[in-house]
């Protein structure tokens, strides 16, 4: 089975640029290095990954019946200018549980198998992540 996905990016004005999906709108930077336009495309990335994996290991937790009071995801990103591209991701998933650090690190491993973007990203962008426990 695949699934769809539909956005449509416009640009606002000088600075920022609109995305659409499904009724929701995100704003974001279209201004190459203006910190003050608004999160950039490389920050929109992480932020997408992030997400990816918060809701991965929130399914992942809900089917193994592990217990998880909390999630959050720190991610950073290197990149370099010639070629522009992003030369690393790294990221540490904080997990609020009364459960073992041996069910946390299969559902650690769970979610980095299911997660749909890191998928994606892994053979293109050298990433680094791991978990710590709240």
């Amino acid at each position: 089975m695949s699934q769809a996905y539909r956005v449509e990016v416009r640009r606002q004005d000088a600075q920022r640029a609109l995305a659409e999906a499904r009724g929701f709108t995100l704003v974001l930077g279209a201004r190459r290095a203006d910190l003050e336009a608004g999160v950039n495309p490389v920050e929109t990335l992480l932020a997408a990954l992030g997400s990816c994996l918060l809701t991965g290991i929130q399914f992942v937790a809900e089917s193994s019946k592990v217990p998880l009071a909390g999630a959050r995801v720190v991610l950073e990103a290197r990149r370099e200018d010639k070629p522009p591209r992003i030369a690393q991701i790294g990221f540490v998933l904080y997990l609020e549980s009364s459960a073992p650090d041996e069910r946390l690190q299969r559902l650690f491993e769970l979610t980095l198998k299911n997660s749909t973007l890191y998928q994606s990203l892994k053979d293109a962008i050298p990433m680094a992540g791991k978990w710590e426990r709240t």
